[in-house]
């Protein structure tokens, strides 16, 4: 077994290393952990980049024979207050006397082959891959706690996993106020920062700033990840898609989130992700612990491009269910945007058999098939088959699909509840609400109390319904509003444990289900992509990324969820024209394109279009199944970006092809031809384009780059189908 932790007792060094990179840390005055390097791989290290430390007035020194040696200019690896770090800190914890100083010195460590596994949380998982975990326990003798450090490696991938663990092995209660993932401490040297912002069918923007001296924080206190500042920072300095040095961090969470920068006086920069502080405590009574969700750290020498590969390929490996990692996912036809609520099975048997006969491969019944739901402001939680609609029920739907050789999904939002359902009426206590003021609204409905076991029962129970007496295979989990009453009528914790005993709640009821059917597909939907994030992608193998599937605006949404997410785990549907978001009318060559870019599907009416149309939608499913290897598990580049350019440009590439879709947007009459290189081809090789037989090699296609018709009109694309010919 490669040794993948050493730890040197001689200079008290911790080193994590592989062929990719490396990550040290040093105990300093047997005391503190510190942060010495993260970047990549090293030969070897001795210490030429540790900070000469001079006395500085103001500054706090534990030793007084040693004033140099203060918390104010340690790089720490967790930092704790009230200690002469005025930084932002990493823990928090009260004591019952409401103490809130802690001290914790390093104490002992250990090292455990595999990965640390969760019960009640996401996380990183064993696979074949080797992989090792250190363990550093720091402890604080007077307040009696214990803080765990964990830093799991693997043998072939340069992310670091980091996560945190509070134990009172005393005999009085805490509470832990502050418990972040990971932070890390290094120099400012002219590094930018890149983050994304959001709303509603407009996810993933690019933000990239400089960095200013103090304090820069984003989150989310929504109580759930949200697609306005999802949890996803990235330092770099002279870095491109193709070149330069990527830190980029992420956490395994769906929940209240923070993401903290900050630049101090002495140019020290702070990088933290965990919990939202501002809307998290938890009570820790004598001997009870406590553990953050898991961050994790990527670097990248071969820029933002290298950065988004490490991920892919991490959650690839170490995240989607094993059942789903390399299985195709089905192209389905979704009910939504061509009847809304206005469903019934006579309408769905017709689409069935379009379906069939086009040669999709699943039906979605999406919103609209049960209670009274003929708009959204009713019968969330009455999760019975409308009988008007359906009188004998959707199981009967579900084997005439299998007749037609076709799967059979369905939609659900499970989370909420409806006014003046009856399930209202019967749990009323149900209801996430405080218990002095009325409960919002929000698109009509409340949230279920997830917190309450018997309110996760239910939810189970009604999804087992579907899968086990209807046959569904596919689940759409859609979840449509945020928190905003966020207290249990039924439950005694405190109020500022809630939203994190939410998501607990809600990891328990999508663990069971997955773990019990993994053969059934269940979509992530929050109105788009409000709650995409790496913890959904532990149970969710897919995600419907936005509600706009504007052909214009979708460049940029799916562009910016490609710094994170691989593209078998994102979703994305050909609908009809004009756009029902934006009324913008795009070809179906651009719709289809973009939608072929991702894992595909349609959102139209295909019953009543014409011949034509039809023989258009057969010849792209027939090519897109012939593509999906390449474009599923292929390796993805982005070339152009729409945030800096009138073209947005990707490609899909493995040893033997590669397909590139050339976007471009506004016309200008200037621009007599297009000009895309393609790098990351082999440069020895040569190529050959399908469409135009036309044979190029490698390096020319990489630094001539290859010239296109800048045609006429607006938001076209421009396919390049790219052979390698045997040498």
């Amino acid at each position: 077994m490669q040794e993948l932790i050493r730890f040197n007792s001689e200079n008290n060094m911790f080193t994590l290393s592989n062929n990719h990179i490396t990550y040290i840390m040093e105990i300093v005055e047997h005391s503190y952990l510190v942060h010495r390097y993260w970047g990549k791989k090293l030969a070897g290290y001795h210490f030429s980049n540790r900070p000469l430390l001079n006395k500085r007035t103001f500054a706090a020194t534990p030793n007084n024979e040693k004033p140099e040696i203060s918390p104010e200019f340690l790089p720490f690896e967790l930092p704790f207050s009230h200690q002469g770090d005025y930084r932002s800190s990493a823990i928090q914890i009260q004591q019952e006397n409401a103490d809130e100083i802690t001290r914790f010195c390093y104490k002992s460590y250990e090292i455990q082959n595999g990965v640390i596994e969760l019960t009640d949380l996401p996380h990183a998982r064993n696979t074949d891959e080797q992989a090792q975990t250190l363990i550093i326990y720091l402890y604080d003798q007077i307040a009696e706690i214990e803080l765990a450090l964990y830093y799991t490696i693997f043998e072939d991938s340069p992310v670091i996993v980091r996560s945190s663990r509070v134990k009172n092995v005393g005999t009085q209660s805490l509470k832990v106020t502050k418990l972040l993932s990971a932070s890390i401490d290094t120099r400012y040297d002219q590094q930018l920062a890149t983050t994304f912002y959001g709303t509603h069918q407009k996810e993933f923007q690019l933000n990239r700033s400089k960095i200013q001296h103090g304090l820069f924080k984003i989150g989310s206190s929504r109580g759930a990840s949200g697609p306005q500042y999802p949890p996803f920072i990235a330092l770099s300095k002279d870095a491109n898609e193709f070149q330069g040095e990527v830190y980029a961090i992420t956490l395994i969470y769906s929940g209240n989130h923070e993401i903290a920068l900050e630049r101090d006086q002495y140019n020290h920069l702070r990088i933290q992700i965990g919990l939202n502080s501002e809307t998290f405590s938890w009570r820790l009574e004598a001997g009870e612990t406590f553990y953050s969700p898991q961050a994790l750290l990527s670097y990248s020498d071969q820029g933002f491009n290298g950065s988004s590969q490490s991920f892919h390929q991490f959650f690839t490996n170490h995240l989607i269910h094993p059942a789903w990692k390399s299985k195709d996912r089905p192209i389905l036809i979704n009910s939504w945007e061509m009847t809304y609520y206005d469903v019934n099975d006579k309408l769905i048997r017709k689409l069935i058999d379009a379906a069939s006969d086009l040669g999709f491969e699943t039906v979605v019944l999406d919103d609209g098939w049960y209670g009274q739901r003929n708009s959204s402001k009713t019968s969330l939680g009455d999760w019975s088959v409308d009988t008007e609609k359906f009188p004998e029920g959707i199981k009967p739907l579900v084997d005439y699909a299998k007749q037609k050789n076709v799967g059979f999904g369905i939609w659900f939002e499970p989370e909420m509840i409806s006014p003046n359902t009856e399930l209202i009426q019967k749990h009323p206590d149900w209801v996430m609400r405080s218990k002095n003021y009325e409960p919002l609204l929000g698109r009509s409905q409340y949230v279920l109390d997830l917190t309450n076991v018997d309110v996760q029962e239910f939810i189970i129970i009604t999804l087992l319904k579907a899968i086990t007496e209807w046959g569904v295979n596919y689940i759409k989990w859609d979840m449509n509003r945020h928190m905003t009453d966020p207290f249990s009528q039924s439950q005694t914790f405190e109020s500022s444990e809630y939203s994190h005993r939410y998501m607990i709640g809600f990891y328990r009821i999508v663990n069971e289900l997955t773990n019990a059917y993994p053969e059934v597909l269940f979509e992530n939907c929050s109105s788009g992509g409000g709650r995409l994030d790496p913890g959904m992608l532990f149970y969710f193998p897919q995600t419907w990324i936005s509600d706009n599937t504007d052909g214009l605006d979708r460049q940029q949404i799916q562009y910016g969820a490609s710094y994170l997410f691989p593209i078998s785990s994102i979703t994305g549907h050909v609908s009809d024209v004009p756009n029902h978001q934006t009324n913008r009318v795009v070809s179906f060559k651009t719709r289809a394109a973009l939608a072929s870019s991702t894992n595909m599907g349609y959102e139209m009416d295909i019953i009543q279009m014409s011949n034509e149309e039809k023989k258009s939608i057969r010849k792209h499913l027939k090519d897109y199944k012939q593509e999906r290897a390449l474009i599923m598990k292929g390796t993805f580049y982005r070339l152009h970006s729409p945030f800096e350019s009138n073209t947005c440009v990707w490609m899909f590439a493995n040893k033997k092809q590669a397909i590139i879709y050339v976007f471009r947007n506004v016309y200008q009459v200037y621009d007599l031809s297009l000009l895309i290189k393609i790098p990351a081809l082999d440069s020895q090789s040569l190529y050959q384009e399908q469409r135009t037989k036309q044979v190029y090699s490698g390096s020319e296609l990489a630094n001539c780059g290859l010239a296109l018709e800048n045609t006429k009109g607006d938001i076209i694309v421009q396919k390049i189908n790219l052979k390698k010919l045997e040498e």
